[in-house]
């Protein structure tokens, strides 16, 4: 038999033990806090907790009368696989999206003890349902618009090509039409002055080779202008300096021609065509008008510039004058259709100097 004071004492030891296992058992959230990048904010967690979307970092602490104990916990509508830890008594959740959670922790010695919190995350603009149609609508009228304007740059780039076409029909119409309606009429000359006056034909025949000569560098010129691989810069000068040598070596007049173009210059079919007809009607006016013994062509490239100089070293001509001929006007609407500008100077011979953008 126990005695009193035995029996008392393990009475004591026994309530002391149920004691204690019932506060262990007595789990609970002390804070909640919820942070970003700018600050923080601490929630009273007998309250509903409602958070922004912007404060997605949340921190939770809890709390046990046994120190010693090990947790584990789980975040409904994160996780629902529970999470050991080991005597620490926070847990961090980081970059949570929109939605409703549910923070539960246990004592692993008390597995049937569980305390929880409950919180929602505000849903971020881009989680609604609305933003992916939103931004699939967004990026098919982006889409439309790149399309529209590509379309309308192509058309348009087709209209000028047909354009460029235009004017080159209409250029070999005016000047091979007008020659060949020239060799025409002389051969027609030629014909009745063999027997009536044969001492003039060989003159007309001069005149119908040189339309004929005339005629085939038109072409060549024309041609080589209007195939798209020769956009080189050089190689096109390179053909106007072989061009003008062939014109000017009949009538012994010299020419200096000084162009200093880099090697990657491109030149576009437009202003290849409107240029080889400036210079052709430009040594064309020096052969018939300028009585010139030198002929000197500048080219050069300043800045975003394009600069042309033609000076001879002939008689000049009364510029009041210009409206009776076509060869000026001719010119200045080129360099019109190419945004350019025209400077003439007939004061000691004549210089003309054409700049293109």
């Amino acid at each position: 038999m126990l005695s009193t004071k035995t029996k008392t004492f393990l009475n004591f030891i026994f309530c002391w033990i149920l004691v204690f296992q019932l506060n262990a058992q007595k789990i609970r959230i002390l804070s909640f806090s919820a942070f970003n990048s700018v600050g923080d904010s601490t929630f009273n967690v007998q309250l509903p907790i409602s958070l922004n979307f912007k404060f997605n970092n949340v921190q939770i602490e809890f709390q046990d009368a046994d120190n010693s104990a090990n947790y584990s916990y789980k975040l409904k509508g994160l996780n629902n696989n529970w999470k050991s830890i080991k005597q620490n008594k926070i847990a961090n959740f980081m970059n949570l999206l929109g939605g409703n959670y549910e923070f539960q922790v246990k004592n692993d010695n008390y597995p049937n003890k569980i305390a929880s919190i409950k919180f929602q995350i505000e849903e971020a603009f881009w989680q609604r349902g609305w933003f992916i149609p939103a931004v699939i609508g967004y990026i098919l009228l982006i889409a439309g618009i790149i399309f529209y304007f590509f379309q309308l740059s192509k058309f348009r780039q087709q209209a000028r090509l047909q354009q460029v076409r235009n004017d080159i029909s209409a250029d070999l119409h005016d000047d091979i039409g007008s020659t060949l309606s020239n060799i025409s009429f002389l051969t027609e000359i030629a014909k009745t002055r063999i027997k009536t006056k044969p001492d003039e034909v060989p003159m007309i025949l001069d005149k119908i080779l040189e339309d004929s000569k005339e005629m085939v560098q038109t072409m060549r010129g024309m041609i080589w202008t209007i195939n798209p691989t020769n956009d080189s810069a050089v190689d096109f000068f390179l053909k106007v300096e072989n061009l003008m040598k062939e014109m000017l070596n009949p009538y012994t007049i010299k020419l200096n021609f000084d162009s200093q173009i880099p090697n990657n210059q491109r030149l576009s079919v437009e202003i290849q065509r409107n240029l080889f007809l400036i210079f052709k009607e430009s040594i064309h006016n020096i052969i018939k008008y300028a009585q010139a013994e030198n002929v000197k062509v500048t080219i050069r490239k300043e800045n975003d510039w394009l600069m042309i100089q033609i000076k001879d070293d002939g008689i000049g001509f009364d510029q009041t004058e210009e409206t009776e001929g076509n060869g000026l006007r001719n010119m200045k609407n080129r360099m019109k259709q190419l945004d350019g500008s025209f400077e003439i100077n007939s004061e000691n011979g004549t210089r003309l100097r054409f700049t293109i953008p």
